[in-house]
């Protein structure tokens, strides 16, 4: 009898050590921190839930400062390295040529579907022939306009063609005013930064890079730009530096708000805050521009990474894909699968125009190597150019484009 039961166990035993030996555990890193990134961490738990291959994902969420401070120095170490991860896609051309990630060649034969995801967003992660990204959202600023105010002030006819103009903005402006509400109204919140400046200057005509590459602003289109930006508060129609937006918005004290689309996810809990979705303010309809990221699937350089990691790791991005359209509902986000843009329930979200053919020749994305440093310049100057009416326009563009090339120097 005593025989039998050792038996048994040591039977036991040895399915135990079969079963844990065919877990897959993959290894996920994003850069969603926050109420996003608990939307992230509900859905890793239905797969892990649903799945019966073994496959078992761990979801380690952090700040992007973190991510990108983090990533380099797993895959030196060879170190915790993620076996996927979401992150955005203008920091790809610098990540792929630093040998940071590889092309998702093998994993997405492997079986993920290319074809249910927009063209031109894949063409954005493939460099040299190789495909190193899997998209996976648009994230954007774009224009929250109150439709309550919009009628209160009699100007809800400039939002009809669906963008809204720098001259546009002015009438409302002028509207609030004649209606006595200057002191208590405003006719813009805006966002200020590289989501303001870069769409602006292109559509201006102004160019980011020269024939090599390298960053190259013209000063005097740039300078242009701040001046236009700066006539909003100047008149009095912008929300004063200091104040809150958010607060304002919410408080029916803004006609038009610039912010992420995920600001939606607040702004639908507001009680009694009506508004609509739009792209950024822009000089004409003709010539609109908005600036466009997209959060992408990608894999870390590891040669110890096994092919059976990677097929796993198809597995998990796939169904992500065929699950995403919790990512436009609950985040605010615009997920790219088709499985979600072809639904109803999509097509009724307010960002959804965003993914509508009409804006494809409206937005930017940009993938440029030193992006980083670029952001950081735009970052750093703020909205100060737009507030500060003793910053020369001229000089702002040239500070910009000096601050990026010494720090390229510096690196180098």
């Amino acid at each position: 009898m005593k025989k039998l039961v050792t038996i048994l166990l040591a039977a036991m035993l040895l399915l135990g050590t079969v079963g844990a030996s065919a877990e897959t555990p993959i290894n996920f890193w994003t850069v969603f921190n926050g109420d996003d990134g608990i939307i992230m961490q509900n859905l890793v738990d239905q797969f892990n839930a649903e799945n019966t291959d073994g496959i078992v994902v761990t979801h380690l969420p952090m700040s992007a400062d973190d991510f990108y401070t983090k990533l380099p120095l797993a895959v030196q170490t060879g170190e915790d390295i993620p076996d996927v991860m979401i992150a955005h896609i203008e920091r790809v051309a610098k990540l792929a040529a630093d040998g940071i990630i590889t092309d998702m060649d093998f994993t997405i034969e492997s079986g993920i579907d290319l074809s249910s995801l927009p063209a031109e967003s894949v063409a954005r992660g493939n460099i040299d022939g190789y495909q190193y990204t899997v998209p996976w959202d648009y994230n954007m600023i774009c224009t929250y306009a109150n439709v309550d105010l919009l009628a209160k002030y009699n100007v809800m006819h400039i939002v009809e063609d669906g963008f809204i103009t720098f001259d546009e903005v002015k009438e409302i402006g002028a509207a609030i005013e004649a209606a006595g509400d200057k002191d208590n109204c405003y006719a813009l919140y805006y966002c200020g930064s590289g989501n303001e400046f870069l769409p602006r200057y292109e559509e201006l005509g102004g160019k980011l890079f020269d024939e090599n590459g390298n960053i190259s602003i013209d000063t005097e289109i740039w300078a242009q730009m701040i001046r236009d930006l700066r006539e909003f508060n100047e008149l009095g129609y912008a929300l004063p530096q200091g104040m809150s937006g958010k607060t304002n918005y919410i408080g029916q004290k803004i006609v038009l708000y610039q912010s992420g689309i995920w600001s939606s996810v607040t702004f639908r809990q507001a009680e009694g805050l009506h508004y609509e979705m739009y792209p950024l303010v822009c000089y004409s309809p003709e010539t609109a521009l908005s600036r466009v990221s997209s959060h992408n699937w990608m894999q870390a350089a590891n040669e110890n990474r096994t092919e059976e990691t990677d097929r796993a790791v198809a597995k998990f991005v796939e169904w992500m894909g065929q699950h995403a359209l919790v990512w436009g509902t609950d985040a605010g986000q615009l997920p790219l699968h088709k499985s979600a843009t072809e639904s109803e329930e999509f097509k009724n979200l307010p960002q959804a125009f965003l993914a509508s053919e009409e804006m494809k020749d409206h937005i930017r994305a940009y993938n440029f190597y030193h992006w980083a440093l670029l952001n950081n310049a735009l970052n750093r100057l703020g909205k100060d150019p737009m507030y500060d009416l003793t910053m020369d326009p001229v000089a702002i563009g040239e500070a910009v484009q000096k601050e990026v090339n010494d720090a390229i120097a510096a690196s180098e």
